[in-house]
């Protein structure tokens, strides 16, 4: 007797569902005797279906979450940014024109600059410097400096708090969705695994009949073979029916 071929465990959420679901499906039409599993899989099935799906949306609704906040997240970025920028630019040129004093430049932290921009690329250096323009104008003007404008300190204080606002939100979708993703992957193995156990069950209570016969049937509950390629090649040349396998090297 030819031997059963190769099984192909899901490898995807979508065929997760599919082999789930067939299976479903068919105790869903059948008498529970007539099933070719247990009343006790049947109840697990149900059970594992119901989790992998709740699951699934769970995660899928963090990942849609936290991306269609990451826009607002960008837009805020940019604006804390160039609102630093523009404050420190304005500083250096207020000295370039000597209404401002070149020692002005320690109570911000750029003394050593030399009327170079620092950086502002990450999130860290944006907030770290808009904490110290804000603080270092606070501390010009309490020793008797005139306050800066276009743009003025409330303006980049406004905007690099609205920045660290939605830093921290957006830090907080992403440790959600990392846990649903983490989450996501053990369901997704226990999930493989009960799919294994039922199919060697499906198979085993087919009974002893020809390969291409079991095969077929146990296709009906959303079992899924693979075929090597010399393998497939044989069996169209012995003319067996190779509809529905998937071929690999």
């Amino acid at each position: 007797m030819r031997k059963m071929p190769y099984r192909r465990l899901p490898t995807t959420d979508q065929a997760r569902l599919r082999a789930l679901a067939a299976a479903q499906k068919i105790a869903s039409e059948r008498d529970a005797e007539k099933l070719a599993f247990s009343k006790n899989t049947q109840i697990e099935l149900k059970n594992v279906q119901t989790n992998f799906e709740n699951h699934l949306k769970h995660y899928e609704f963090d990942l849609k979450h936290e991306s269609g906040k990451s826009g607002d997240y960008k837009a805020a970025y940019e604006k804390g940014r160039l609102y630093v920028s523009h404050f420190i630019q304005v500083l250096y040129m207020n000295i370039e024109r000597e209404e401002l004093k070149k020692e002005a430049l320690a109570f911000y932290g750029l003394q050593e600059f030399d009327g170079k921009m620092p950086a502002l690329n990450t999130e860290q250096e944006i907030l770290e410097w808009g904490k110290k323009v804000i603080e270092g104008e606070q501390k010009r003007m309490q020793n008797g400096g005139s306050p800066i404008y276009n743009p003025s300190i409330a303006l980049v204080k406004v905007n690099v708090e609205n920045f660290r606002e939605a830093a921290i939100f957006q830090q907080n979708l992403k440790r959600n969705t990392l846990r649903s993703y983490e989450k996501m992957q053990e369901i997704r193995k226990v999930t493989n695994e009960f799919i294994s156990r039922l199919w060697t069950e499906i198979e085993e209570n087919l009974g002893d009949t020809p390969a291409a016969n079991k095969r077929q049937h146990a296709q009906e509950y959303g079992v899924v073979y693979v075929f090597r390629r010399n393998e497939r090649k044989k069996m169209k040349t012995e003319g067996m029916q190779v509809d529905l396998l998937f071929e690999f090297n």
